[in-house]
């Protein structure tokens, strides 16, 4: 299994770019539309934008300072497919937002844990 953690430059520029190579497609079926993996795809997480200062607020709740995002939206995707995703590849490690079960948190394609080469 492959897991890869991307950042693209919008929510909408990921999921082109995840269709187009064939990780998930847009399904209508009586009227409901969803995305449905394709492929080898396992799992496909949409992040969103990930926070790189929190934001601080008063004893009542009141927002002080907002918070700060890194550039970007984050989809983190777990495959059988080895993919080249390029420039929108990202190494988070210990510092990864997401985790997908089972897995450790810094794990990426880098680090490949497949039970088949066991």
């Amino acid at each position: 299994m492959y897991i890869y953690k991307t950042v693209f430059d919008n929510e909408l520029e990921g999921k082109v770019w995840l269709e187009r190579e064939g990780v998930w497609k847009e399904v209508t079926e009586e009227g409901v539309t969803t995305m449905q993996y394709t492929n080898g795809t396992q799992s496909v997480v949409n992040i969103g934008k990930i926070i790189e200062i929190k934001p601080t607020c008063d004893s009542d709740g009141n927002l002080i300072t907002p918070a700060v995002y890194y550039p970007g939206w984050a989809y983190d995707i777990m495959t059988t497919d080895v993919i080249d995703f390029g420039q929108y590849e990202v190494y988070p490690g210990d510092n990864a937002a997401h985790k997908f079960a089972g897995w450790p948190k810094d794990e990426e394609v880098s680090s490949v844990n497949n039970e088949e080469e066991e």
